[in-house]
């Protein structure tokens, strides 16, 4: 995305750069103050530094760029790599990092909870059976092993009960999205 003066503006946090080292602090903490809350800022606060357009990019893409540095758990040196992708000011540079590096774990978290709010669903407890398909109406012999999946969920205080018939090849894609989903849960 350009403005009108042809400016590249697809970088929120690349806008700081119009920034003192107190106004970039300022924004920085309000950024993650609006992720940990999901609440928006009010461009009055800041119509001074930016056009209209370039607030909206600055709101909108400096928080994915924030969240990215936490996401990744990158540490320290490397989100000040990356914030030298933003051509900042190295005051304005540290005063970025120095407002991101202390909330990194409240950030965070506010992610993962908001995560979490997406399903009210709890697995409670599974079971399994293998089944061998012989034949069907349509073949003669199949002979393919089949796995029914029980899950017992519990869904905003209600009892759910789903049972899932899977192939070997869907049996092994399950496994692989649990093993994964593992694998993030235990980094939080």
């Amino acid at each position: 995305m350009a403005d009108e003066g042809g400016e590249n503006l697809e970088h929120g946090l690349q806008l700081l750069q119009k920034c003192s080292k107190q106004d970039a602090e300022k924004v920085t903490h309000d950024l993650l103050d609006c992720i940990c809350s999901g609440k928006n800022l009010r461009y009055q606060s800041y119509g001074k530094l930016w056009t209209i357009q370039e607030w909206k990019v600055l709101q909108e893409n400096g928080k994915e760029e924030l969240k990215g540095f936490i996401t990744r758990g990158l540490n320290k040196e490397q989100i000040s790599n990356e914030l030298d992708r933003y051509s900042l000011s190295g005051e304005v540079k540290q005063a970025v990092l120095d407002c991101l590096w202390p909330r990194q774990e409240e950030v965070r978290q506010s992610l993962v909870q908001n995560t979490a709010m997406i399903s009210n669903a709890v697995l409670k407890d599974f079971d399994w059976k293998v089944k061998m398909t012989m034949s069907s109406d349509k073949l003669a012999t199949i002979r393919q092993p089949t796995v029914t999946v029980n899950f017992d969920v519990d869904e905003s205080g209600q009892d759910r009960h789903i049972s899932v018939e899977l192939t070997n090849d869907e049996l092994k894609h399950l496994i692989s999205s649990l093993e994964a989903a593992n694998k993030v849960g235990s980094r939080t």
